[in-house]
């Protein structure tokens, strides 16, 4: 039964990534053509962004199977390469000049109906405490309530943005708390690898996050989720900035 789990556990993350990989290049390019990009150009910028994610993906992979993410006497060095580039990353995205208008265009429902991967992902990790190789706080049954996120994430997207509604002020309460619960179980994690911040000595620790292809989850399942809130939420202030600049103009008219 745990070999089951942790073989179930490891398949599921690889292919989850793969999926989610896919879903957002549909999204990408679907944003693209908002644009008004012709359908060569969207599939073409589409193409450029898959390889630059799946060489994340095959980066990720490696510097994990290399077992240097797994090195914890260079702790906390060991993580920086799989967890800093996709922050810096989405941070220079949301609040460079050029990415502006692709934000504007983002599907507001769909960056909400993405959300949904949590919940495979919650299950992968309790399959993981089923086999031994994770302490249950870093599932629903523990301290991890990530799970809620991935279910209020398609109900807010209805609530929110279904037919022509715009309701970001009512979206940033799921994006406050999908934000807090990712926090939480990331912090938690953090504090039970074998680091100089180790906080939670039980057995077994959460080394099996800095393996293959488990590293999928901090290098980038993790990641997507806390990009989809700040895209959300960056797409909502540029609305807002312009909604006030045309009021204004139309004071002045």
């Amino acid at each position: 039964m745990k070999t089951d789990s942790l073989f179930l556990a490891q398949i599921g993350f690889a292919v989850l990534s793969l999926l989610c990989l896919a879903l957002v290049l549909a999204g990408t390019r679907h944003t693209f053509l908002r644009m008004g990009y012709s359908s060569a150009q969207a599939t073409r910028k589409t193409w450029i962004i898959g390889s630059l994610l799946l060489t994340w993906l095959v980066l990720a992979s490696l510097l994990a199977l290399s077992g240097f993410t797994s090195n914890f006497a260079i702790a906390p060095l060991n993580m920086v390469p799989a967890l800093f580039p996709p922050l810096a990353t989405v941070l220079v995205i949301c609040f460079h000049p050029k990415t502006q208008n692709f934000l504007r265009h983002l599907p507001s429902g769909g960056l909400l109906y993405l959300q949904a991967f949590r919940i495979p992902v919650e299950i992968f990790l309790w399959w993981l405490f089923l086999a031994n190789a994770i302490p249950e706080r870093l599932t629903f049954e523990g301290r991890n309530w990530d799970i809620l996120s991935g279910i209020l994430g398609p109900i807010f997207a209805v609530i929110c943005y279904a037919g022509h509604r715009r309701y970001h002020r009512l979206a940033f309460l799921y994006h406050l708390i999908g934000l807090g619960l990712l926090l939480n179980i990331v912090i938690n994690a953090l504090l039970t690898l074998p680091s100089p911040v180790q906080a939670f000595f039980e057995e077994p620790g959460a080394t099996i996050l800095t393996t293959f292809p488990i590293i999928l989850l901090p290098s980038f399942l993790v990641p997507l989720a806390y990009t989809l809130h700040f895209f959300s939420l960056r797409q909502a202030a540029l609305e807002r900035k312009e909604s006030s600049s045309h009021r204004r103009k139309a004071v002045v008219a």
